[in-house]
């Protein structure tokens, strides 16, 4: 029973230190960041972008699901800036939201949502110049449980900003 719970714990501690690809030593000390969004890749449960939408305009008819999209839900990642932004202030550090006049770039690639808000993004960090990725993680943020789509996104990418600041935190010291 020890051995089992040692391998646990060590397995698990090896599964932490993956979590990053790539180093933050060359951030450090950086304390303004540009942050964009990727749309390229992402599902909704577990649907592309185009057999969702098909599906939401099955699903809900008297809705237009192309411009729920566009113009309800894609727009809630800015809540995850606004919300790193909130923790990040303290350290007196700052994203901001398609400011390419930064050094660094940090993308915000939406890999996998569903309709509550849950979900997970890989999280880019690149040199904006050169273009190189100086680091790679993921986040996940936890999604809402009442009230419209959008306003259940809004929860996820509230969550998913928390946890990308206490990254950015810890890693930027």
């Amino acid at each position: 029973m020890t051995v089992v719970a040692l391998l646990a714990c060590i397995s698990t501690t090896a599964a932490n230190d993956k979590q990053f690809v790539g180093s933050f030593d060359r951030l450090a000390g950086v304390t303004k960041f540009n942050v964009t969004v990727d749309w390229s890749t992402y599902t909704i449960n577990n649907l592309n972008e185009e057999e969702w939408l098909r599906f939401r305009d099955a699903e809900q008819p008297q809705w237009d699901a192309t411009k729920e999209l566009k113009d309800e839900l894609k727009p809630r990642w800015l809540e995850l800036v606004e919300e790193a932004n909130k923790k990040l202030n303290k350290a007196r550090t700052y994203l901001l939201a398609d400011d390419h006049d930064q050094q660094y770039t940090i993308v915000i690639r939406p890999e996998r949502l569903d309709k509550r808000g849950n979900q997970t993004d890989l999280v880019i960090i690149k040199d904006e110049k050169t273009g190189e990725e100086i680091v790679k993680f993921r986040i996940t943020g936890k999604g809402g449980i009442f009230g419209t789509m959008s306003n259940l996104w809004g929860d996820g990418f509230r969550s998913a900003g928390s946890n990308l600041a206490k990254i950015l935190l810890k890693q930027l010291k």
